[in-house]
């Protein structure tokens, strides 16, 4: 084979069905908090590769969200299997690699790793924060639903990574003022989670995760509306039977941010002017 540059390895990887591919330096990527830099899962690193695999648009704005749980399975598949079948290429030219998923397994804390205070809603983290990376290589920019925004798809993509110790030409962050600010993620928000100029994880994980509107009472007095929203839910929704498909699909239960969101110049001739909200667990009640 001749020898390995960015502009091969962009091409081999887009031929496996990838839409966007980008590389930055695994020394100066964008963290996110925690920070979890790439040489801390590998210290020789010297090249973060990132790949994105745009959803189906008509996934996106399906009735219900179960149609749409499928087709993030696939991306993540095609993504996953992509990252491995060029991480062992690398590895044959001996650089030592490290794919990581787009998906889970993912870091659990129920305590701040700064000041050990208790979270009130458990809360996940990637071993390497995809969107910083995507953004330090100028493959888009964080938007106000705090989803990744691309020139191309908008927020609709997925992505994965390679931490590789080759070194390759790095692709430079860009300023691409791509959310307009127009309120519309704010406003679709079931839970609030947006308002004002912050992004609240709390209740945005647990509508997310559950469907649940209210998050785990924190005062006693919070308790009686919260069994309300759990008896709620018990008349429509089988807790055990949901588990098992969860465990197997990895559902999720809302996307409401990302369906209307208006960026992304891909979708501009396709995208519905009508957009009822999508049916999922929290809805169902």
């Amino acid at each position: 084979m001749d020898k390995i540059d960015a502009l091969m390895i962009k091409r081999l990887i887009r031929a496996e069905g990838i839409d966007l591919v980008g590389i930055a330096d695994a020394h100066n990527l964008l963290l996110a908090y925690p920070p979890r830099p790439a040489t801390a899962l590998l210290p020789s690193a010297k090249s973060v590769i990132i790949m994105a695999v745009a959803h189906s648009l008509g996934a996106v704005y399906a009735p219900h969200i179960m149609l749409w749980t499928r087709n993030k399975m696939q991306t993540s598949r095609l993504l996953d299997q992509t990252a491995e079948k060029i991480s062992r290429l690398l590895e044959r030219e001996g650089f030592l690699s490290l794919p990581i998923s787009s998906d889970k397994p993912v870091e659990i804390f129920k305590h701040n790793p700064t000041t050990g205070i208790k979270f009130r809603q458990t809360r996940t983290l990637g071993f390497l924060s995809l969107k910083h990376a995507a953004i330090s290589c100028g493959l888009g920019e964080l938007g106000r639903n705090n989803l990744l925004l691309t020139p191309e798809f908008g927020p609709h993509q997925r992505l994965c990574a390679i931490v590789t110790e080759a070194l390759f030409e790095t692709d430079i962050q860009k300023t691409l003022d791509l959310c307009m600010n127009c309120g519309q993620c704010v406003q679709a928000c079931p839970t609030g989670a947006l308002k004002g100029d912050r992004y609240d994880a709390d209740p945005c994980f647990a509508y997310w995760s559950y469907g649940f509107k209210r998050l785990t009472p924190a005062k006693f007095r919070e308790w009686p509306g919260y069994f309300k929203m759990i008896r709620q839910h018990l008349k429509h929704r089988d807790p055990l039977v949901e588990s098992g498909q969860t465990y197997i699909t990895d559902v999720d239960n809302c996307i409401e941010c990302m369906r209307v969101c208006p960026v992304g110049v891909s979708w501009k001739k396709i995208r519905p002017e009508l957009l009822p909200p999508q049916k999922s667990g929290g809805t169902e009640q």
